[in-house]
């Protein structure tokens, strides 16, 4: 899975309010196979507006 792959997979669940739920983290990253870390430095870039918007 790539990196876009797995931002918008986050996307989704972000917006579904996944996240919301707690202890949800640790088992969307086994899901997808990545760290904990890895998750939260996701979706901490999806959650920052960007320049371009």
């Amino acid at each position: 899975m790539t990196r876009q792959d797995r931002l918008a997979v986050l996307r989704r669940l972000d917006e579904a309010r996944v996240f919301a739920v707690r202890r949800a983290t640790p088992v969307v990253a086994a899901a997808l196979r990545v760290s904990r870390s890895t998750i939260y430095g996701l979706l901490a870039e999806l959650r920052t507006p960007s320049a371009k918007d």
